[in-house]
């Protein structure tokens, strides 16, 4: 039975051989275990029927039971091969949403640097503080699996008061996390997607004022609660911005983890921590 099964592995990895050279080694080795019987029982023809009997019921029982093996190993390869295609895709994906990212960031920034310069060069060094802070945490972080929790909460930190400064309206985040969980993973610039989309939305409404209160839930979760609900004009961009975030966690296979809720006051979006 080892014997063959490690001949099944063997032509299962092999992509020269195939399933029906196994069946003809299997039904070889068959006939020769019979013949053998067959002469050391000396032509006896009541041994010789049970011996026929006993060879097909083992064949048939180790030909039902290798096909089945053989089947299982080659669906699981099969698996395997298109959960690795996935996740280079997904990867490749999550690596242009990065740059894209950083390359708006970026652009924006700069554009709205200008402008301060000309109404406010004392706040314009500051924010161009600030900005090359965020940049150089956003390029050290780009291409690393996991991030720090506490290093994303600095930055996220920085970026707040960024946003303040460039929106002109007051944003107030709250970081209601202990030091326990500041050295707990997270997929990289999650916070950068969350608060992107938020600024965007604050951009556009009447608000002079934004509340943002990240918290841990379940010792499991990171929930970032705004005090702007998305409009419903904002709302085909919003569930744009929810896939890519599930996107990203598609790479720790954590999607599932990744949920919003909107009421009347608040917006919540929660995503899970990576444990390992």
């Amino acid at each position: 039975m080892e014997t063959s099964s490690a001949i099944l592995n063997k032509i299962v990895r092999s992509e020269s051989h195939s399933f029906f050279v196994f069946c003809i080694i299997f039904l070889g080795l068959s006939y020769i275990h019979y013949a053998v019987l067959k002469i050391i029982v000396n032509d006896n023809e009541h041994y010789i029927y049970e011996i026929k009997l006993y060879t097909w019921f083992i064949i048939l029982a180790i030909g039902l039971f290798q096909s089945l093996n053989y089947w299982l190993l080659k669906n699981n390869k099969e698996r395997s091969r298109l959960l690795n295609q996935k996740q280079v895709y997904l990867q490749h994906s999550f690596n242009a949403i990065k740059s894209q990212n950083v390359i708006e960031f970026l652009k924006d920034a700069l554009i709205n640097t200008v402008g301060l310069i000309k109404k406010d060069p004392n706040l314009a060094v500051v924010q161009i503080e600030k900005l090359t802070s965020i940049l150089r945490y956003l390029l050290q972080s780009r291409d690393q699996r996991f991030v720090k929790l506490g290093a994303e909460l600095q930055n996220a930190q920085e970026y707040c008061e960024l946003a303040e400064i460039q929106l002109s309206n007051k944003v107030n985040l709250s970081l209601n996390i202990t030091e326990d969980f500041n050295h707990t993973n997270i997929p990289p610039l999650v916070f950068q997607m969350v608060l992107d989309n938020q600024f965007k939305n604050f951009a556009g409404s009447e608000k002079k004022e934004l509340n943002i209160e990240v918290y841990i839930e379940n010792k499991k979760f990171v929930v970032v609660k705004t005090s702007l609900p998305p409009s419903f004009e904002n709302n085909f961009k919003n569930q744009q911005f929810i896939n890519n975030l599930k996107q990203r966690y598609q790479l720790y296979n954590k999607a599932s983890g990744v949920s919003e809720l909107s009421t009347a006051n608040d917006y919540f979006v929660k995503f899970p921590l990576v444990i390992g």
